[in-house]
């Protein structure tokens, strides 16, 4: 049990600390009869109990009572099976084996892309907003692969999947990008289009040949999640850090910044890496008010449901003499104003799925806990709750809050490996791992992933030293 830290317990369960409000709502949930608040709340945030070893607890108590009931139960629910078997058995068949295919052929065609890694080196000199990363990305918004039912269930193709990456080698900062080799032309276009200084180098995968050894190593590793809105709420992006205008270099506020300071100033036996994969979105939802068969784009319908539900918030309920004033009430809150501002400008460009990884890695003699608090809380300068949305931590470690939940420190480096194992495969959307995604435009992954103006003087983040310029056109042959 030595990856249990006492006091660092999740938000959740800090706020759940045992007294008046806690007792009142156990008693509340047990009222209303609701088995999933009471697995989630009593069962899961205050006692951390997973949910599956409640369920399983109770499916088995369960069956004990119904095998006390019918003696030759097992006798029974085998008769029951094989004699109900020429109703199931073949659209069962049917299921599984469709589901079995499409992953194999998925698997398959991903495991024929070839993944390389390039490393962005950064010159001196760099003055422009994430802005013209945000004209990289939407390049990249590619949707081939997937054209017809065939390319997509029987040769399994898939959507061309990229990485975004910062990894910390004791101090010493790097950006990736990691793409198919076959749309590597592709990226180096986009890229050196608008940051024409840089330099792109393909160089090995350091998480490929990275070798995770739980006796000396320890890590701990989560995924980011929006909370505590849905889809359709961005975090603060670089327009309301207002690092699209052309300020003097000393007057940007980049939170990006404090994110690069904390990489460049870990210890030499400590590594910390971020990966944001994505992909364009086509996800889809059923038409609300529509027939059966209709759908419509689900980033697309989030946000209108939003901006409708906020524009009627700010009118409110106008039946009354006491409300009749807010018949003509035109001017909105504040914060009503923002956030239909910021919804429906990240609905007019291009929305990818996205899943944003993190690990903090280090010898285990060195390994911090105040670093584990600083990579779980890492994407925090991004993050508005009251308005919008912030990326919060989830998945792999954070579940272990107490130490009953992972003896002998069996599940900590099991998921340990399962982590490395999608890091190293950049996987989220499709078999061996789907993962829960975020909708995300355009804007929101360039202000989380960009090179870094001149203005951020980390010193981790080596640059080149020269400024390179075209040869000119009028030289003699």
């Amino acid at each position: 049990m030595g990856h249990y830290i006492p006091g660092d317990l999740s938000a959740a369960s800090e706020r759940d600390a045992i007294g008046t409000k806690v007792i009142r709502g156990v008693f509340e949930e047990l009222l209303h009869f609701s088995l999933a608040e009471f697995v989630e709340g009593t069962v899961g945030n205050l006692l951390g109990i997973s949910r599956g070893a409640f369920l399983i607890a109770m499916f088995v108590g369960l069956l004990g009572v119904l095998w006390s009931m019918i003696p030759n139960l097992p006798l029974f629910a085998f008769a029951w099976i094989v004699g109900t078997a020429p109703l199931w058995i073949l659209p069962a068949s049917v299921a599984g084996g469709w589901k079995a295919w499409s992953w194999y052929v998925q698997s398959y065609f991903i495991s024929n892309k070839k993944g390389i890694l390039l490393e962005v080196k950064m010159p001196r000199e760099l003055v422009k907003s994430p802005r013209a990363m945000e004209t990289v990305l939407s390049n990249l918004w590619i949707d081939q692969g997937e054209t017809t039912f065939f390319h997509r269930k029987w040769k399994g193709q898939v959507r061309p999947i990229f990485s975004l990456e910062i990894a910390s080698f004791g101090g010493q900062v790097h950006f990736y990008i990691w793409v198919w080799e076959t749309h590597k032309k592709i990226m180096e276009a986009s890229v050196y289009a608008q940051y024409p200084e840089v330099e792109l180098v393909e160089v090995e995968d350091y998480a490929t040949k990275f070798i995770y050894d739980p006796k000396k190593i320890d890590c701990y590793a989560q995924d980011y999640r929006y909370e505590p809105r849905n889809d359709a709420y961005p975090i603060k992006t670089y327009i309301e850090f207002e690092l699209e205008k052309d300020p003097k270099e000393e007057y940007k506020i980049d939170p990006l910044a404090e994110i690069l300071e904390f990489m460049g100033n870990i210890h030499p036996e400590e590594q910390v890496w971020v990966q944001i994969v994505f992909t364009v979105n086509k996800d889809v939802r059923k038409k609300p008010g529509g027939k059966w068969f209709e759908t419509q784009d689900r980033y697309i319908g989030l946000v209108q449901d939003e901006t409708v539900a906020i524009r009627k918030e700010a009118v409110g309920n106008v039946i009354g003499p006491e409300n009749e004033w807010k018949r003509s009430v035109r001017v909105q809150y504040y914060r009503q104003t923002e956030q239909i501002r910021a919804l429906e400008r990240n609905m007019s460009k291009h929305p990818f799925n996205v899943g944003v990884r993190g690990v903090y890695i280090a010898e285990k003699e060195v390994f911090s806990s105040q670093h584990i608090f600083a990579v779980k809380w890492l994407m925090r300068p991004f993050g508005n709750p009251q308005f919008m949305n912030q990326l919060r931590p989830r998945r792999w470690h954070t579940p272990f809050d107490y130490p009953h939940q992972d003896l002998w420190d069996m599940r900590w480096d099991l998921h340990s490996r399962r982590f490395f194992d999608c890091y190293r495969r950049r996987a989220h959307f499709y078999s061996p791992y789907v993962l829960p995604h975020n909708m995300m435009s355009t804007e929101v992954i360039a202000t989380l992933w960009h090179p870094p103006a001149s203005a951020i003087k980390t010193p981790g983040i080596e640059r080149i030293p020269a400024k390179k310029a075209s040869p000119p056109p009028n030289l003699p042959t």
